[in-house]
């Protein structure tokens, strides 16, 4: 990627940040691309480093301890996008982060950013895999933005330690916390043999790469941090508040059932 470019992002604390040609990526909803206002040639692909260190009792995810990433992201790309539009004024862009058209994984280790862990995470060499995907569409022809010669996938070694540790391989623990509705006797079963209000991390806290993760150098994902939820804190917190949390799009009454079931 150009330096000027790659500047732009790291000027923001952003460290992995690579162009792919947009012909490498794999559309996953094709509608989304027919509703841009320009046909895209290239894809910058950035991620977003979130650990926060180790937090003692937490009972919650490490991407929600801290406020809801979208909305970092909402700020970030935004200013990230007016800086870009001053490097290209002739060029247009669009911004994705979880409601992407393309597979983010995919597309970020075909741009170096790190290796598909068996578990279908992406790992970086400086975060393990504790980092949010982005990315920017843009119809600037990727031979005056990008550097790679080859976009190959690079996977991990396999180790098979996120596989094995795994508790519950029928059922993905990490869903299970954010179902709504009632649990089945299997299921409340499940979350408590995890013990987590929200999220599960197991997989990742197994990894040899992400073991040794740095911390975040972002300070969005160190301030303002909750980590241990209570029933307490959720019925006390304002609407406001509460809106700002990665589990605040299930409401409070899910997260309130899952904390009633751990007795917190």
């Amino acid at each position: 990627m150009v330096e000027a470019l790659r500047q732009v992002f790291a000027e923001h604390g952003i460290v992995y940040a690579e162009a792919i040609p947009f012909s490498e990526a794999k559309i996953l909803f094709q509608r989304k691309i027919d509703q841009l206002s320009f046909a895209p040639q290239s894809v910058i692909m950035f991620a977003i480093p979130y650990y926060a260190g180790e937090l003692p009792e937490r009972n919650l995810s490490r991407y929600a301890v801290a406020k809801d990433y979208h909305l970092f992201f909402r700020d970030f790309s935004d200013a990230v996008k007016t800086e870009l539009q001053k490097l290209y004024p002739a060029a247009e862009f669009a911004a994705f982060a979880d409601n992407s058209p393309i597979d983010e994984r995919e597309a970020a280790a075909k741009a170096g950013l790190g290796m598909l862990g068996m578990n279908r995470l992406l790992i970086t060499e400086r975060y393990g895999s504790y980092v949010f995907l982005g990315e920017f569409l843009t119809n600037i022809p990727y031979h005056e933005i990008g550097t790679l010669s080859s976009f190959a996938v690079r996977e991990c070694e396999k180790c098979g330690l996120c596989v094995a540790s795994c508790p519950k391989k029928e059922i993905c623990l990490s869903a299970l916390t954010q179902k709504k509705g009632d649990f089945t006797r299997k299921e409340e079963d499940a979350i408590l043999s995890l013990g987590s209000v929200w999220g599960c991390d197991i997989c990742q806290e197994v990894c040899p790469h992400s073991q040794k993760a740095e911390i975040t150098p972002l300070a969005y994902f160190k301030e303002d941090l909750i980590a241990h939820l209570t029933r307490e804190t959720v019925e006390t917190m304002s609407e406001e508040d509460f809106a700002r949390r990665a589990y605040s799009w299930r409401g409070k009454k899910t997260v309130l059932r899952n904390l009633l079931l751990l007795n917190k």
